[in-house]
């Protein structure tokens, strides 16, 4: 049986329910972003559960929306937190220098390149 498009690559699926993921840390800053995640929420998993649901409930937004074409990744430009008692933090003032290193997300790289 021959493929009728040979170079054109497969749709990637998620592992089924049940099944491990599992993610390679690639570099130190992975590893020190994880492990700032971790004070709050423990063992590794649980945090790349937390990321990908946040992740992905941003992107499904900007799609149901109609912003950014279906499939394609927004760019996120931030992300805001509710104090303790529930209230939203305060709109973070644009001169703000305490992190300057935080930046914006990157896309992932393209998968079709």
């Amino acid at each position: 049986m021959s493929n009728a498009k040979p170079t054109q690559r497969p749709t990637p699926t998620p592992p089924a329910v049940g099944r491990s993921l599992s993610v390679r840390v690639t570099h130190d800053d992975m590893r020190d972003d994880l492990a700032v995640v971790m004070r709050a929420h423990g063992e590794a998993a649980d945090p790349v559960r937390r990321a990908v649901r946040l992740l992905a409930d941003a992107y499904r937004r900007a799609w149901d929306y109609g912003d950014v074409p279906d499939g394609t990744a927004p760019r996120i430009l931030s992300v805001r937190y509710a104090l303790p008692d529930g209230t939203p933090e305060q709109v973070p003032d644009p001169r703000h220098t305490s992190y300057p290193h935080v930046g914006e997300v990157p896309a992932a790289p393209d998968a079709t390149a």
